[in-house]
């Protein structure tokens, strides 16, 4: 008789077990919706794409839509694998499983997002700008993938560790979902923008597209972790270093969302009127996001 836990119907009943899998299908579930609203954006674009539209660019879009579309199969795959095999479940095999298809697919929509963000940028700035600028958040998920690194790497099996960290996870499955369905309004926008559009509106408008690129890197980047040190993980340094990433993404979508708005008000009121009345919602979420840290710092 096999000694492998995963083999034995009790251990395979075990709430810690299937916690396990809880967390671990928060990966897909955070991205597979991401993923999916991007391609239909990217859809959207290429059946319909601008008359200014290069033969360069059309591939690009392309081979954009192409690696969001297997990004999105592989946020699928655990799914299927999970209906094909929940009567022998193999806990061990699923989680190495659904870690390789999270990660092929976190690398296929990066280079999907990377494309999208420097063809909007191609519209308005020189070739070599446009494709350097959007390669800088992705360097930033590289370097601190590569550096994270936990310290205290002991097994858990209790339960309220596993809680915490889904509980964590669903702030970037809220903010994941959010900011994807922003960036592929605001990428529509700026591949195809109004006609009366001044050189002004589409810098606000191409700052607002690389705000949300940044907030949506933030977001995935707790994901990675994760998917990267499931096996034996320090829940107390991954909660930390979530923490940070998703702050980070909360300033950038303020301001992004602060930016398209001031830019929709600005084409039927004054400039001075319309990016001040954009102001006050993200004033408000900035001063309360900071008002409660400095709380939280003068407690401890």
């Amino acid at each position: 008789m096999s000694s492998d836990p995963d083999d034995d119907p009790v251990m395979r009943s075990s709430t810690e077990h299937y916690d396990r899998v809880g967390v671990s299908f928060r990966w897909p579930q955070i991205l597979a919706a991401a993923s999916s609203i991007f391609f239909g954006f990217l859809l959207d674009i290429a059946v319909n794409p601008p008359s200014y539209f290069r033969m360069f660019d059309s591939l690009v879009l392309l081979t954009s839509l192409y690696l969001v579309t297997i990004a999105t199969a592989m946020f699928i795959m655990p799914v299927i694998y999970h209906i094909s095999s929940y009567l022998r479940f193999d806990v061990e095999r699923f989680l190495a499983r659904t870690r390789h298809y999270t990660l092929i697919g976190i690398i296929c929509v990066m280079l999907a997002m990377y494309l999208g963000l420097g063809l909007a940028m191609n519209s308005k700035l020189p070739f070599q700008v446009a494709y350097s600028l959007p390669t800088l958040p992705f360097i930033f998920i590289t370097i601190e993938f590569f550096k994270y690194s936990p310290t205290d790497l002991v097994k858990s099996t209790s339960t309220e560790r596993y809680d915490r960290m889904g509980a964590a996870m669903r702030w970037c499955q809220i903010l994941a979902s959010g900011s994807s369905i922003f960036f592929g309004f605001l990428l529509h926008i700026a591949v195809d923008p109004p006609s009366y559009f001044t050189f002004f509106d589409n810098m606000i408008l191409l700052a607002a597209l690389y705000s949300v690129t940044v907030a949506t890197a933030m977001f995935i980047l707790p994901v990675i972790f994760h998917s990267k040190y499931y096996r034996r993980l320090d829940v107390e340094r991954f909660l930390l270093r979530t923490k940070k990433p998703v702050q980070i993404g909360i300033i950038c979508i303020t301001l992004a969302m602060y930016m398209g708005l001031g830019l929709a008000l600005n084409s039927k009121l004054p400039i001075e009127i319309a990016y001040v009345l954009a102001s006050i919602p993200s004033i408000f979420i900035l001063y309360e996001f900071f008002n409660l840290k400095q709380k939280k710092s003068n407690l401890s």
